[in-house]
């Protein structure tokens, strides 16, 4: 997640959506101010940030009085775990993220993520969730034991049954999206090539064995249930099941 206050963006980093690229190229525009969680600890993406000598995690961190203020479950949770108290992280969920920013900011600024198509993104999951195993389980079956998974995004799109996103944009055209962007903020000239520069978590995903069709053509108890559970996304941007082609 990060703050930009010039600019006036909160950028809600939804899983599997080249989130942290996002968030890699954002941060060449950040100022001393904004609000910049770490991300995933360990992936090296941080070390790329510091690299390119673009602003790094910073004022994400929960202080005592803070804690006082705004508790959270999520807060008693860390403090049992003796891990650090933050009030904001790496996939942030929108209601977390208005209760630590205020409503003020919150209701003025621009509210960003990127939606995927549901299919492809549960491919990108189960690569992912399996990366560095011997062998990779049944997809269906491991979509069906993981169907968590599948909405899991929402938690940065939605408050309840409220979408808060205010600027959606799309996996599959972010190029042409980042463009949009920085043509409506000023502040932000350059992003998409900065974008297009970066290559956060890439190569998890097989360049090679069967698409996401193939895939989903073996499993339709999970095709179904990707259907059923994610109506948002099929009826707002028009996502359907990729097909395979015809010869």
């Amino acid at each position: 997640m990060m703050v930009l206050h010039d600019p006036g963006i909160i950028f809600l980093k939804s899983r599997k959506t080249a989130g942290s690229s996002i968030e890699l190229a954002l941060s060449a525009f950040a100022r001393d101010g904004d609000v910049i969680a770490p991300i995933d600890g360990g992936s090296g993406d941080d070390v790329e940030r510091a690299r390119r000598r673009y602003a790094g995690p910073q004022h994400y961190r929960k202080s005592l009085i803070e804690l006082v203020w705004t508790p959270t479950y999520r807060d008693l949770r860390d403090l049992i775990k003796g891990k650090p108290l933050l009030k904001f992280h790496n996939h942030c969920a929108a209601r977390r993220a208005r209760r630590h920013l205020g409503r003020a900011i919150w209701q003025r600024y621009l509210k960003v993520s990127v939606v995927r198509n549901p299919w492809d993104y549960m491919v990108s999951s189960y690569y992912w969730g399996n990366r560095g195993a011997a062998e990779l389980p049944d997809f269906e079956r491991w979509c069906l034991d993981n169907r968590r998974l599948i909405i899991r995004n929402r938690r940065q799109y939605f408050i309840g049954r409220q979408c808060v996103v205010d600027r959606f944009l799309r996996f599959e055209q972010l190029g042409q999206d980042l463009q949009v962007l920085e043509s409506e903020r000023p502040g932000l000239t350059g992003l998409a090539d900065i974008f297009a520069s970066t290559s956060a978590k890439r190569g998890i995903r097989p360049k090679t064995g069967p698409s996401v069709a193939e895939l989903f053509d073996a499993a339709p108890r999970a095709d179904r249930l990707v259907g059923e559970l994610c109506r948002f996304e099929i009826e707002r941007f028009g996502y359907q099941r990729p097909r395979r082609e015809s010869i």
